[in-house]
């Protein structure tokens, strides 16, 4: 009996340490569009405003509105084959690679 209380007593504080590692889950959805994407920073589900987005090689910066969701423009002379990064106010920060199209005119 007394080892199964403390398999409990472990499995119970194993469960509140792994709920509060998911308090910090953050993400982006990227989707392109044109020349550039939609970028949504997200924080265990929610939309996160002031997160800084950038393009990997490009010197702009944006940075999201309440509602998490910023446009990130592409030059045209980088690879289609574009890194995203967002850095929340925190620190934390989440990359995502994704292929934008090219357009043919």
């Amino acid at each position: 009996m007394k080892k199964t209380m403390i398999a409990l007593s472990l499995f119970a504080v194993s469960s509140a340490a792994s709920a509060g590692m998911m308090n910090d889950d953050v993400s982006m959805r990227v989707v392109a569009a044109g020349q550039g994407a939609w970028v949504k920073v997200l924080q265990n589900g929610e939309p996160v405003e002031g997160a800084t987005v950038t393009l990997k090689g490009a010197l702009s910066e944006y940075v999201t509105p309440e509602n998490g969701l910023v446009f990130v423009i592409s030059d045209e002379t980088y690879s289609r084959s574009v890194v995203f990064t967002a850095k929340l106010s925190n620190g934390e920060e989440v990359q995502k690679r994704v292929l934008l199209p090219r357009d043919h005119d």
